[in-house]
C-alpha cells in the first residue's frame, strides 16, 4: 500500500470517536418514512427527513465542505456535496430514510446505544452507517484533495424505502445533471459487491361488487348483490397458476421470477353490508428478460377469462439491471476490500433492488456496498463499529484509486 493511502487510513483512525458519535445523533435524529403501505402517497412536501438533512448539511460545512440542498420543495430536500477537480466524477449514494421500528425492540430504536461493539438503532445499518462513512470519507480525502484527479460527489437522497423507485429523490439528482462515472450506493454487506438488481412490477387489482344490505330480502334469494371480497378470493387463486418462462441468469445465481398476490388487501364498508369494492395489492421480482408487458398481459389473459369484473392498475415498474464484474468501479472495490478487510467479496446481482438501478439504466456502472450488521427492518437493527471504520476505509481508498 503506498504512502498516501496509509495516511489516509491513519486519518480515519483519528476520528473514530467522533464519527461514531455521530452516527449516534443520525441515529437519534428521525426520518421515519410512513408511506410504506402506500408510495403513491409520499409527497414532496413531507418533512420525513428534513432533520437528517440539516444535521448532515451542518456536519459537511463543519468539516470544510460546500453542500446543498436540491429537492423539489424547502420542506423534503435532497443534500449533495461535490469536491475535487477533474473530468471524472464518482457518486456516493444514499437514503436518509429509514423503515418505521418493528414491534418489540428491546430497547428505544431512537437512542443509538452501544453494546458489545454494535451501535443498535432505527436505520443503524439501513443506512444511517453509510451516510456517516461518506462524510468522514470526505473528511479524511479532504487532506489529499491535490491527489484526487477528479470529482466526488456525495448524494443523500430522501424518498427510497417505499419503492426505491420516487421522483424526489435519486431520480430528481439524475435529470438535475448530478451525473458521474460510476456509482457507490451504501446499502448494507460487505460479503458480496452487488453488481446488478432483480426488477419489479408492482400493481393494484380492485374488484367491483355490488352493495346491499345483509337483511335484505332481495340478498337472501341472492336476487340482488355481489361480494367483492368473494370476487377476488377467485383472482387471488387464479394468480396462483401463474407462471413465469424457465430462465437463469448468471449475476442472479439461484434467484427466479416470482409474483406475490395479494401482499395487501381492503375491501368492505360496515359489516352488514355486501362489499361492492375490494382492493388488493400485487408485486413481482423479475429476471432480465421479463417485461411490464409481459405481466400485464398475462395477469389480463387469465381475468379475462373469468368473467370478473376487475381494474388493474400499475403502480411502479423497476427493469432489471446488472453491469459488467470487470468494470473499474467493481475491480477497484474489490481490491481494497480485500485490502482492509482480508476477504475476497462475491460478486452477483440482489433479489431486492434499490437506488441503485436508476444509475445503471443512465449508463453510469453503479454498485451495492456498504457496513456488516443485522437486524434490517427488523428488531434491535444494528450496525458493527469495527465495519463503520472498515467500510469508511474502503471507500475512501476506493475513491483515491479510481481518481488518481
Amino acid at each position: 500500500m503506498n504512502k498516501i493511502k496509509l495516511k489516509i487510513i491513519a486519518e480515519i483512525e483519528k476520528s473514530k470517536a467522533e464519527q461514531i458519535n455521530f452516527l449516534q445523533k443520525l441515529i437519534q435524529t428521525r426520518s421515519v418514512n410512513p408511506n410504506l403501505n402506500d408510495p403513491t402517497k409520499s409527497s414532496p412536501y413531507d418533512p420525513i427527513e428534513l432533520d437528517v438533512a440539516k444535521l448532515i448539511y451542518n456536519e459537511l460545512k463543519k468539516i470544510g465542505l460546500h453542500p446543498k440542498f436540491e429537492g423539489i420543495s424547502f420542506s423534503r430536500p435532497n443534500v449533495v456535496c461535490e469536491f475535487g477537480k477533474g473530468k471524472k466524477t464518482l457518486i456516493f449514494n444514499g437514503h436518509m430514510d429509514t423503515v418505521p421500528p418493528a414491534h418489540e425492540w428491546d430497547f428505544n430504536p431512537f437512542l443509538g446505544i452501544i453494546k458489545n461493539k454494535k451501535l443498535y438503532g432505527s436505520g443503524a445499518l439501513d443506512m444511517k452507517s453509510a451516510l456517516c462513512c461518506y462524510i468522514y470519507m470526505a473528511k479524511a480525502l479532504l487532506k489529499f484533495k491535490k491527489e484526487l484527479k477528479g470529482k466526488i460527489c456525495l448524494q443523500f437522497v430522501i424518498d427510497e424505502e417505499p419503492m426505491a423507485a420516487s421522483h424526489f429523490g435519486t431520480r430528481y439528482l439524475l435529470k438535475k445533471g448530478y451525473t458521474g462515472n460510476a456509482a457507490i450506493v451504501g446499502e448494507p454487506g460487505t460479503k458480496k459487491i452487488i453488481i446488478g438488481n432483480r426488477g419489479g412490477y408492482r400493481f393494484k387489482i380492485e374488484i367491483f361488487g355490488d352493495a346491499i344490505h345483509t337483511g335484505s330480502r332481495e340478498w337472501e334469494q341472492k336476487k340482488e348483490g355481489l361480494n367483492a371480497i368473494l370476487e377476488m378470493s377467485k383472482v387471488i387463486n387464479i394468480l396462483q397458476n401463474l407462471k413465469f418462462p424457465l430462465k437463469e441468469h448468471p449475476i442472479f445465481p439461484g434467484r427466479k421470477n416470482i409474483l406475490t398476490f395479494p401482499t395487501l388487501i381492503n375491501g368492505g364498508e360496515a359489516i352488514n353490508m355486501v362489499p361492492d369494492l375490494c382492493i388488493a395489492f400485487g408485486d413481482t421480482r423479475i429476471l432480465p428478460g421479463i417485461t411490464k408487458e409481459f405481466i400485464e398481459r398475462e395477469i389480463k389473459k387469465r381475468l379475462n377469462k373469468s368473467g370478473i369484473k376487475y381494474k388493474l392498475i400499475s403502480i411502479v415498474y423497476v427493469p432489471p439491471v446488472f453491469i459488467k464484474s470487470k468494470e473499474p468501479i467493481v475491480q477497484i472495490l474489490e481490491q481494497n476490500t480485500k485490502q482492509i478487510l482480508k476477504i475476497l467479496p462475491s460478486i452477483e446481482g440482489s433479489g431486492p433492488w434499490s437506488d441503485m438501478w436508476m444509475f445503471i439504466d443512465k449508463a453510469i456502472p453503479a454498485v451495492n456496498f456498504g457496513c456488516d450488521g443485522g437486524g434490517v427492518h427488523d428488531k434491535n437493527e444494528y450496525v458493527e463499529i469495527k465495519s463503520v471504520i472498515d467500510v469508511t476505509k474502503i471507500y475512501a481508498l476506493t475513491a483515491f484509486d479510481f481518481l488518481k
